[in-house]
C-alpha cells in the first residue's frame, strides 16, 4: 500500500481533508528506470537497458513546484479517515416520528417579508389547519431543506391557510402581493380585475421569471380549494395573468404529489399569492430546548472527566470572586487535568514506555 499524507483545515463549521501531492505538473513522480527485460535493475543507463531489449522509461518531466503541495485527494479511500468531533448541545430531539402527532410534511418555503414561511396542503383541494397541530412559541426542528434545516421557533400557525409563520428571519424578494382577480378553468389562469391589480400581478411575475427558469407560487384564501395551495408556472406573456402548470400536495398515505393544475372558474376572488420554493421539508415537534426555565434540568451529552471539569471552573470562578487566588489557581489546574483525562480516554491502543535498566 502506498504511504499518503493527509491533513486537514477548518472553515467555519466545516472540515476540508487535503492530501499530499506525489505528482510534478506533468504527471507522477517516476525515477528514470528500466522496464521489459529480465533484471532490469542492474541495467542503470539508457544505453545498457535498451542494448538489453528493455524500454528505458525517464524520470518525471514538468515542473516540480506542486510536488508535496496539500491539494484536494484525487483518490477514494476507504475506511480511510476516523473524524471525532465535539459538539455542544443546545437541544434534545424527542419526537416520535409519528405522522400527524409530532411529525410533519410540508411542501416548501418562502418569506411574507420578514421571517421564514412553511406551506402545506392535502389533496387537490384540502387546506391544512395548522392552528391543531402548532401552537405559538413552538419549538421545531427542521429537516430536508438545505438552506433551513436546523431548529426553528413558530410565531403563528396561520390556522386555516396551510401556511406556519416561524420567528426566523428570511427577507425574500419578492415575497408576497394580496390581489383581487379571476380564475379561468379551461386555460388554468389567474388574471387580476383592475387594472392596479394587473400591474402589481406582472411586475411580481417579471421579478419571479428573471430570478427562476421554473418559478413556483404559494396562493392561498382562494374561494375555492382548489385555487389554493402550491403551483409550478408556464411561461404567460398577457400582462397580469399567471399560468398555473402543476399542483404540488400531500396525499392521504403521506406522499409527495405532482399532478396537473385543475382551477376552478371565479371571479372577484381577492388571494394572497406568496414567492415559493418546492421542497420536501420534514417538521419535527417534542425539542426540549437548553434555555430558560428547561436550563436547569436540560441533560447535557457530556463525559463524566468534562462534567467534573465544569464543578472545577465554577468553583475556580468562585474562589476568584472571594478573591482567593490560591484557590483559584488550584481549581483551575485541576480543570485542566480533568480535561486532559477525557482527552486521553480517547486514545487507542496499548500505552507504551521506554526505559532503562535501571529504571524502578
Amino acid at each position: 500500500m502506498a504511504f499518503k499524507k493527509y491533513g486537514y483545515y477548518l472553515k467555519g463549521n466545516k472540515i476540508a481533508v487535503i492530501e499530499q501531492s506525489d505528482a510534478t505538473s506533468g504527471g507522477n513522480l517516476a525515477v528514470a528506470h528500466c522496464s521489459g527485460v529480465a533484471s532490469a535493475g542492474d541495467y542503470t543507463t539508457k544505453d545498457t537497458c535498451e542494448a538489453a531489449g528493455g524500454q528505458w522509461i525517464p524520470s518525471s518531466s514538468g515542473s516540480l513546484s506542486s510536488y508535496s503541495e496539500y491539494m484536494s485527494p484525487t483518490e477514494s479511500v476507504a475506511d480511510g479517515l476516523e473524524i471525532q468531533y465535539a459538539y455542544s448541545p443546545t437541544f434534545n430531539l424527542q419526537s416520535t416520528g409519528t405522522e400527524g402527532t409530532d411529525f410533519h410534511r410540508f411542501l416548501g418555503w418562502g418569506s411574507n417579508g420578514t421571517e421564514l414561511l412553511l406551506f402545506t396542503f392535502s389533496g387537490a383541494s384540502t387546506v391544512v389547519n395548522l392552528s391543531s397541530l402548532f401552537a405559538a412559541d413552538d419549538w421545531i426542528y427542521i429537516s430536508g431543506s438545505g438552506r433551513w434545516s436546523g431548529l426553528h421557533q413558530v410565531k403563528s400557525t396561520g390556522g386555516t391557510t396551510g401556511i406556519l409563520t416561524l420567528k426566523t428571519r428570511c427577507n425574500l424578494k419578492p415575497s408576497t402581493i394580496t390581489v383581487t382577480g379571476t380564475f379561468e378553468a379551461d386555460d388554468e389562469t389567474f388574471i387580476g380585475d383592475s387594472s392596479a391589480h394587473i400591474v402589481d400581478i406582472e411586475t411580481f411575475k417579471d421579478v419571479l421569471n428573471s430570478r427562476r427558469s421554473n418559478p413556483y407560487i404559494f396562493i392561498t384564501d382562494a374561494a375555492h380549494g382548489s385555487n389554493s395551495g402550491l403551483f409550478s408556472l408556464t411561461t404567460n406573456d398577457t400582462s397580469g395573468k399567471i399560468t398555473l402548470n402543476k399542483k404540488i400536495s400531500i396525499d392521504t398515505d403521506g406522499d409527495y404529489t405532482s399532478t396537473a393544475a385543475s382551477a376552478v372558474d371565479g371571479g372577484s376572488d381577492e388571494v394572497t399569492i406568496y414567492n415559493a420554493f418546492s421542497e420536501q421539508i420534514s417538521v419535527y415537534e417534542g425539542v426540549e430546548v437548553l434555555s430558560g426555565a428547561s436550563a436547569e434540568t436540560f441533560e447535557l451529552d457530556i463525559s463524566r472527566y468534562q462534567a467534573n471539569a465544569v464543578v472545577y471552573y465554577l468553583k475556580a470562578k468562585m474562589a476568584e470572586d472571594a478573591g482567593d487566588m490560591e484557590k483559584r489557581e488550584f481549581f483551575l489546574r485541576e480543570f485542566k487535568r480533568q480535561l486532559e483525562k477525557g482527552v486521553s480516554a480517547l486514545k487507542r491502543g496499548p500505552y507504551m514506555v521506554q526505559g532503562f535498566k535501571e529504571m524502578r
